[in-house]
């Protein structure tokens, strides 16, 4: 049985890779994010697929890892330049070329080596006014 933290540094460096063959998502993944949960392992790669189109430079990185048993809570930053279109719920929004620095925090769910659950949470407002799409906070 891999260790919980080890597969969610998995997670962040197949994110950052951009590797979905070797992310570690189970197929009954769940997801809850930000306006939206996804549902199995395809959904969940299609959210990060959103990311990967708007912010082709765009890579997290870690600044904390608790566990306790199975689950696991992780703080870090989301880095990158808004390059591609970002698809939403809302309709698509335009590159703008800026830069983001996001912070964010999550919690999951690790079974043996693999993530069943994540629970992602990060401010829209910071993202939205880093992009100049509304006032900054």
């Amino acid at each position: 049985m891999a260790d919980p933290k080890s597969v969610v540094e998995r997670h962040v460096e197949t994110f950052n890779a951009r590797d979905v063959n070797a992310s570690p998502w189970s197929n009954d993944a769940d997801f809850v994010a930000p306006n939206g949960a996804m549902h199995g392992r395809e959904e969940v790669m299609g959210f990060f697929g959103v990311f990967w189109d708007a912010f082709p430079d765009g890579r997290l990185e870690l600044s904390h890892l608790l566990a306790e048993g199975s689950v696991v809570a992780a703080e870090g930053r989301f880095i990158g330049t808004h390059n591609g279109v970002m698809r939403t719920p809302a309709g698509d929004v335009a590159a703008t070329g800026r830069p983001v620095d996001l912070r964010w925090m999550s919690s999951y769910q690790v079974r043996g080596d693999e993530l069943t659950s994540e629970h992602l949470y990060f401010d829209q407002s910071e993202l939205l006014g880093q992009l100049g799409l509304m006032p900054a906070t």
